[in-house]
């Protein structure tokens, strides 16, 4: 196993407090800032983490302050180029070496031959199923270094690890866990780039959201880009991709992409996917109104029966998922590459009983 593989092993069993904060403050600035200053300050740290640079006490409160401030209030403050100055990081020489991966840099070509997409409500095991299907090697993905600003750039860093190179273990552990640890390159349901395109909720801080599926229409582009870029660099040509606001966004996706679109839905019990949702402090309004998390649920599991179309969608439960993982896949990867029909009652048609 290579160094970094068994840096991020060690990451999974003792998780170091900074190298979280380096990879969640990247993540949460790509989601909910604009300003780009940010994101060249968040992830030069983290490489120069990756590097063996560890940032200045002072950096690091202001980092965890800047993390609090998108906590409270959905937004972090303004940028200090103070900050900057005292890591070494040039904003202006950074920026000028992401232009050419600028996301209107990209060019159209081919799109997706296939797009798979996993929907579902949030709790529901929409990024283990995720991760299992990408660790196929059959897929392009969106990933956890992505940017919507600059799509595929972090990809061509060094230090950054495809999940595929570290093992199984990335599998076993929950992906919150996983998806902030320095250097990991995990699959992502990249919502910076999706509400950017397809906006259908408001953030309003932590993790409360105002469900809003009429919302303003964003820059589909933007996520044209992602994509393409993405399937260049991956190599492929079928487009996996995982987002539990996606429920709300099928319409859209289907005036984007048509018939090359397959679903898969993944449902939970009821009072299990709420009681997570609960554990896990979501929250989500409506009208300004508070759901309970069994709300919350019935609201992502209609928007897919209301709206995915019959002949393209496959359902399977939570349950079939955690009790024979491997399996489900072999039965997803077939009906995803030989189009057999789709399963009813959350159950394979083939294991069907009369």
């Amino acid at each position: 196993m290579n160094p970094a593989a068994a840096r991020i092993l060690d990451q999974l069993r003792t998780p170091d407090r900074i190298g979280r904060d380096l990879a969640l403050l990247r993540t949460r600035l790509y989601r909910f800032s604009d300003d780009l200053r940010w994101y060249v300050f968040a992830e030069t740290l983290e490489e120069h983490l990756l590097a063996g640079q560890q940032p200045q006490p002072a950096t690091i409160s202001a980092v965890r302050a800047c993390l609090e401030q998108i906590r409270r209030n959905g937004g972090p403050p303004a940028f200090q180029a103070a900050l900057a100055t005292a890591e070494n990081v040039d904003i202006t020489n950074a920026l000028a070496e992401r232009a050419a991966y600028m996301w209107q840099q990209v060019p159209l070509a081919t799109p997706p031959s296939t797009v798979v997409m996993i929907v579902g409500a949030p709790r529901s095991g929409t990024s283990h199923l995720f991760n299992l299907l990408a660790a196929t090697g059959k897929f392009a993905y969106l990933t956890t270094a992505s940017c919507w600003a600059w799509p595929v750039r972090n990809l061509h860093q060094p230090g950054w690890q495809p999940f595929t190179d570290v093992g199984d273990a990335v599998l076993e552990v929950d992906n919150k866990r996983t998806r902030i640890i320095p250097g990991l390159v995990m699959p992502g349901e990249a919502e910076d780039i999706w509400h950017r395109a397809m906006p259908v909720y408001q953030h309003i801080r932590g993790h409360r959201y105002e469900i809003s599926p009429e919302a303003s229409t964003g820059d589909v582009r933007i996520l044209q880009a992602a994509v393409h870029a993405h399937l260049s660099r991956l190599r492929h040509t079928v487009l996996l991709a995982k987002s539990p606001f996606s429920s709300f966004r099928i319409p859209q996706i289907e005036q984007l992409w048509g018939n090359t679109v397959r679903y898969i839905h993944i449902i939970r019990d009821q009072r299990e996917a709420a009681d997570s949702m609960l554990r896990n402090h979501f929250e989500f309004t409506a009208n300004g109104h508070l759901l309970t998390a069994e709300q919350v649920w019935s609201r992502f599991v209609s928007a897919v029966h209301d709206h995915a179309p019959v002949g393209r969608t496959t359902t399977i439960t939570h349950e079939q998922l955690m009790n024979n993982p491997g399996h489900m896949v072999e039965l997803i990867m077939a009906w995803q590459e030989t189009g057999l029909p789709s399963w009813t009652s959350g159950r394979p048609a083939e294991e069907a009983s009369p």
